[in-house]
């Protein structure tokens, strides 16, 4: 499996550099650094004193950028084989799609949030960008993850179940992973309040299509690994997922998106935006 591991020396980029040790099918690792240089402005000063202040700001981000890969390097080194270092200077989330587009990689892995990024948000502003353009699954790490053994996965059609097949075919995992299969009847709760009737036959109807789809998306997953079941739950989607990831407690939760238009208005659609801001576990967006 091709990896991108995008990096920025802050701490969630040190988490990812160390999820990479919890994937087991690398082939080949590129650890990209991308240097955004400031547009310094010193208007009070003469050009030559602004002009040798800019120099002396950018031989600082440089340095600091060599610093920042030889570090991921010297982690990686001998656990990860080859491995490619690489810098780039300019927009974080446009090199970082840009280099994807030209290696064809089957992950981009990084951290959640670069430096300086409110704490409180699961994403910063260069992943969420990431994760709204990339072409290719994106990992996104917002703990440790130093193993993967069990995860879930969301999925609300045969199209999801192609696209997680695909890429677990590359066996990202280790071969005892367990791995639940979670879908959705997205029938809001406030129908069982308020003294508001439920349609029970349509919902048991719902229900039974929905565990007869899970069962075929078990059968056709147990060719890539042999611990696969399958979760139906009843609810706001994006309340169910969340609540399942507390109740069982992944390494890694797995989802889709969905609907371009959906995309662009919401960043990454209703479901997948409010999982991704409110996830506290790492998160891998597949596509």
């Amino acid at each position: 499996m091709r990896v991108l591991l995008a990096i920025d020396g802050s701490e969630q980029s040190t988490l990812a550099i160390q999820a990479v040790m919890s994937l087991a099918s690398v082939s080949t690792l590129t650890i990209l650094h991308v240097i955004d240089l400031p547009r310094l402005a010193f208007s009070m000063l003469g050009p030559e004193i602004a002009h040798d202040l800019s120099t002396v700001g950018e031989q600082a981000l440089r340095k600091d950028g060599e610093q920042v890969l030889m570090r991921a390097q010297s982690l990686l080194s001998g656990k990860v084989e080859p491995l490619k270092r690489r810098w780039e200077e300019g927009s974080p989330s446009e090199l970082i799609l840009s280099v994807a587009q030209e290696e064809h990689p089957d992950l981009i892995l990084m951290g959640a949030r670069g430096r300086g990024q409110v704490q409180q948000l699961f994403l910063g502003s260069v992943s969420q960008r990431v994760l709204t353009h990339a072409a290719c699954p994106v990992l996104i790490v917002n703990v440790g993850l130093p193993e993967i053994t069990k995860i879930l996965i969301a999925i609300q059609s045969p199209d999801d179940v192609q696209k997680v097949k695909q890429f677990l075919e590359k066996h990202p995992f280790q071969p005892q992973t367990d791995i639940t299969l979670l879908s959705v009847v997205p029938i809001p709760r406030s129908l069982f309040r308020g003294g508001v009737s439920a349609p029970e036959e349509k919902i048991e109807q719902a229900l039974q299509s929905t565990e007869t789809f899970l069962d075929q998306a078990v059968n056709q997953l147990k060719s890539c690994y042999d611990s696969v079941k399958g979760y139906v739950g009843l609810g706001g989607p994006a309340d169910i997922i969340l609540e399942q990831a507390s109740i069982t407690e992944p390494d890694l939760m797995v989802m889709g998106i969905h609907h371009p238009s959906t995309i662009t208005r919401f960043v990454l659609g209703t479901v997948s935006h409010t999982v991704l801001h409110q996830a506290t576990r790492p998160v891998l967006v597949i596509r």
